[in-house]
């Protein structure tokens, strides 16, 4: 018996631990995402000649186009009515499979046609509001690109701080609790705003871990109206994301240079640098190089450090590049390990970081004349 009861005891106490490490936020629909981010993952659907049975049809002036779009597990109807160049958008917004006009918000500067769209998707207690972005574009008549307009948002509690997050349905299916799709942002720094950026330092894949000043969390579930998400601590151990805004201190690293001399970011202070992440597979980092090279030559005197940092997949095509576009200002290799890269979380390339004297980034993704200017005005001032 008193074996049992002990075993009974660390059971409780088990689950009693359980329950202290799991966090619930609650979170309210917002309907549009605009004020957050405008970064988006685009999804499509075709277009087809072929009717969908039971429709309620107006009186089309041209050759309608057919699509049924999935959200939340119900269907809804899309049509293009196509005259010519130009398409009329109906929408079966709640499944009723009764079409109502939609009128285009805005023609992008490829020529589509964009509308945002409030559709109602079904729940147990009757129904919710999802609001998509619907793109067509008459040089590709036969496809609508979709994504989401709009975004949950609330507050939750880590480790006895309450922070302000939210969660996107990156792939845009009406539902949240796709942990391997879709997003979280937390307001980690606690500025009141939450950072969407490719490279921010509050944005995370939902089932990927998080470290909030030294303690690990990873999201355990979200409910499918994205209404409720519980987020354990987790026994995985990832590094702190530092952030990489302007005005944020540059994250330190020490690497060898191409030269193998030490180099380190630390050592530089009272410096400004110039960090240019590119490759020579790279056309657009191709292009830029002269410009980056010409920097360095005009500002070396002056205090400018500039430091290449490339992402060729061999270091051949790296010291074959340096050579031809005669670069006189130190290269870092970081195709090996991506150590720096991924320090920085260089998503796209070319990508320039712009630090002052003090350690500090005054500058992002600066290309052209941008770059002289931005260099000039750090150096300028004391």
């Amino acid at each position: 018996m008193l074996r049992i009861s002990a075993l009974l005891a660390t059971v409780i106490v088990l689950m009693f631990s359980v329950v202290l490490i799991a966090s619930t936020g609650n979170l309210e629909y917002v309907d549009s995402i605009l004020d957050l981010t405008t970064g988006y993952y685009p999804q499509a659907v075709q277009l087809s000649s072929d009717a969908i049975s039971g429709l309620t049809e107006p009186t089309y002036s041209g050759t309608p186009m057919y699509a049924s779009l999935t959200l939340a597990g119900a269907s809804y109807a899309l049509v293009i009515d196509q005259d010519g160049s130009a398409g009329k958008l109906y929408v079966d917004v709640d499944g009723s499979k009764k079409l109502a006009p939609v009128n285009w918000i805005q023609q992008l500067y490829d020529g589509g046609n964009l509308a945002s769209v409030s559709f109602q998707l079904p729940t147990d207690k009757g129904t919710r509001p999802y609001r998509l972005f619907l793109v067509w574009n008459p040089s590709t008549p036969t496809v609508i690109i979709y994504f989401r307009d709009n975004y949950m948002a609330g507050q939750i509690e880590l480790g006895g701080v309450t922070y302000k997050m939210a969660i996107i349905d990156e792939n845009s299916d009406g539902l949240f609790d796709d942990l391997h799709h879709d997003q979280l942002l937390i307001d980690i720094d606690q500025d009141g705003k939450l950072l969407a950026s490719q490279d921010s330092h509050e944005r995370y894949w939902l089932d990927a871990p998080f470290n909030i000043h030294g303690t690990v969390y990873q999201a355990a579930s979200v409910s499918a109206d994205g209404s409720q998400i519980v987020i354990n601590k987790s026994d995985a151990w990832v590094d702190e994301k530092l952030p990489l805004g302007v005005g944020f201190t540059a994250p330190d690293f020490s690497v060898k240079d191409a030269d193998g001399k030490d180099l380190s970011l630390s050592a530089l202070k009272g410096k400004v640098v110039l960090l240019d992440f590119w490759a020579s597979w790279c056309a657009p980092c191709r292009d830029e190089l002269p410009n980056v090279e010409q920097a360095f030559k005009d500002y070396a005197d002056r205090g400018l450090v500039v430091i290449g940092i490339d992402l060729d997949r061999n270091e051949g095509a790296f010291t074959g590049a340096v050579s031809y576009f005669g670069l006189t200002y130190p290269q870092v290799f970081d195709g090996a390990d991506n150590k720096v890269s991924s320090l920085y979380r260089v998503s796209g390339i070319p990508m320039s970081y712009l630090i002052d004297r003090d350690g500090i980034i005054r500058g992002k993704s600066l290309r052209g004349n941008d770059i002289k200017q931005a260099i000039n005005k750090l150096l300028s001032s004391k």
